[in-house]
Order: structure tokens, then sequence, then C-alpha cells
């Protein structure tokens, strides 16, 4: 066949081995017929890169080719092939070479197969309300996993019947990967704080050795209007006027499961904080936070004409050596 073989590899008369290799292994992968099934511009060109590598990887067929150009056969003196018609009869074997290219099928010890690929963690987020995590609660899953192919074993390629080829899989289409859906129960203790993760054993993508990898559930806790969280205690603002805090006296408190009362001292001060053992949100393990109620004085935005008279009063009495 007349032909310029570089120009069929696109490289340059200079290239070295290394240069052509890579040069044909790129037009291989590119061109094969079980990559092209059907085409058969694909096949020609597949069967001009073959007959051009033939040549230019063998160092006595390029030199010969180097010196004589399409003749190079007969000025050389080698029968390469027989011939057929017009053109000519390429007789190589490729399988050392596609050895190389398509991996994972097994049977030749021509064929290499691709590093196993493990079993993969997956993570998932899930937001949870304070309530939630002082009682416990759970939440159904659905996500999507990209799981290994178990056909080709995540190599993309199977050995097609009858013979030593390769085609591409077709449970995965050559993508050594296929993706499947999980859905998965998970409970979510009482207690459990804001930022850790649950794991969930078999959760995950499987491997090429069909195990599944773990799943992990981030767990977030929404903010509330009303509680924070302070390491195993819980927080929450307990507005009172500013006479029961001078005087002292029974205030309200909420609590996360209910609403008790703490009685102020005279002279309380605002930010003062008041613990309430046992009343905060549930502890992982067992038990409950104690609960801190801070005080928050209310200072009234309007005044009666009493109220501005007393206040006055009391100003006066204060400002008194």
């Amino acid at each position: 066949m007349s032909m310029d073989y570089y120009k069929v590899l696109g490289i340059e008369r200079s290239a070295d081995d290394k240069q052509i290799k890579t040069a044909y292994r790129k037009l291989a992968r590119k061109y094969h017929p079980d990559v092209n099934p059907g085409n058969k511009e694909a096949e020609a060109k597949f069967k001009e890169i073959g007959e051009a590598y033939s040549v230019l990887s063998d160092p006595e067929k390029r030199q010969k080719y180097d010196t004589y150009g399409e003749n190079w056969e007969q000025g050389g003196g080698f029968d390469f092939g027989q011939s057929q018609g017009s053109g000519q009869q390429v007789d190589f074997d490729l399988g050392d070479l596609f050895g190389n290219l398509f991996h994972g099928f097994g049977g030749q010890s021509h064929v290499s197969a691709r590093p196993a690929v493990p079993p993969r963690d997956v993570e998932r987020k899930v937001d949870v309300t304070l309530k939630e995590i002082d009682s416990g609660t759970s939440r159904t899953l659905t996500y999507q996993v990209e799981d290994a192919c178990q056909t080709c074993s995540a190599s993309g390629q199977v050995r097609l019947a009858g013979g030593p080829r390769s085609g591409v899989c077709p449970n995965c289409r050559g993508s050594g990967s296929v993706p499947n859906q999980r859905k998965i129960a998970v409970k979510i203790p009482a207690g459990f704080e804001d930022g850790k993760k649950l794991r969930v054993p078999g959760g995950g993508a499987k491997g090429s050795n069909g195990k599944p990898g773990d799943l992990y559930v981030a767990i977030h806790v929404l903010p509330d209007p009303k509680f924070r969280r302070v390491g195993q205690d819980t927080e929450v603002e307990v507005e009172t006027a500013f006479a029961t805090a001078a005087l002292g006296g029974e205030v309200s408190v909420p609590t996360p499961r209910s609403t008790g009362t703490i009685k102020l001292p005279a002279g309380t001060q605002p930010g003062q904080v008041f613990r309430l053992k046992g009343q905060g949100v549930s502890k992982l393990g067992g038990g409950h936070g104690d609960l801190l109620a801070k005080v928050k004085v209310i200072v009234p935005k309007s005044l009666t004409e009493e109220q501005r008279s007393l206040i006055e009063q009391l100003g006066k009495l204060e400002t008194k050596p």
C-alpha cells in the first residue's frame, strides 16, 4: 500500500522508538474495531496504523523504508507478507501490544489486568433540629454510588466469545463502573454532637472484589431560636424586669422538654448564669446535660409618668453620698 508511514502515525521522521510507540497506542485506542463496531473507515485506518507501526518499530525495516521510500520492500529484497491484488497483506501479531491497551479480561498471559479497584467510602450530610437530637431520631437516605463493574472487574473490557479478542463491557459500556441507588435507614442517637459522623458499614460503593465501602453521615444540628449547646450543657437566655433583678423573685425558664422556674436573688446582674442540673439536652450515651440560664435584664423603652417619677427618685437616691 502506498502511504507515508510517518504521516499515518502523525510523527516526525526523527521520532525515536518511544515516540513511535506512543503515537501508535493513541491511534490504536481511537480506531480499534472493538471501540468502533461496524465502522469501515475506522477499520481501514486501524489497518493503516498497524502497517505503519510494524515497519517503523522494526529498526531494519525502518532503515529500508527511510532509504527506499514506498518501494522499500523491493529495494531491500525483503518480502513483507503476501501480495493480494494491488495492495499488501500485513502479517504480524498485535497480541502483546493490545495486552497493554485493553486490560482486565484474563485468560491469555499477554493480557495484563488493570489494578484492582478498592471499595470506596461515601459521605452524606443530614440536617437535624436540636429537639431531634434531644430525643434521638432517624433518617432514610436515598443516594447514588458508582460501583465497580462486576462483569468486567472494573476493567471496562471483556473477553469476546470464541477467541482472545477483547470487547467493550456491555454492562458498564467501557467505563469500569455502574451507577447504583442505595436506600438506607440511619438511626441518629440522642445527644449526638454537631459535626460528628455516623458510620454505616456497607453503605459505600463496591470495589472490583464486590465488597462495598462504608457510608459516613455527617450530622449538622440546625440553629435553635432558644437554645445553644455549650459542650455537654445547654444555654438559654432568660428575660427579667429590672425590678425583679434588683429585688429578687421567680422567673420562668424554658427547657428543651418543658418549662421550669428559678428564684433570682436580689441584686441579680445582667449576664449572670444560673445552673439547672440535668435540665439540658440529652448526652450521648445517656443522661442530660445541665441548663445554663443566662439572665437578660429588660429595660423598658417607654415609661408612664409614675414609672418615670419613681425611677428619677431612685436615681437621686443612688447619687447621694
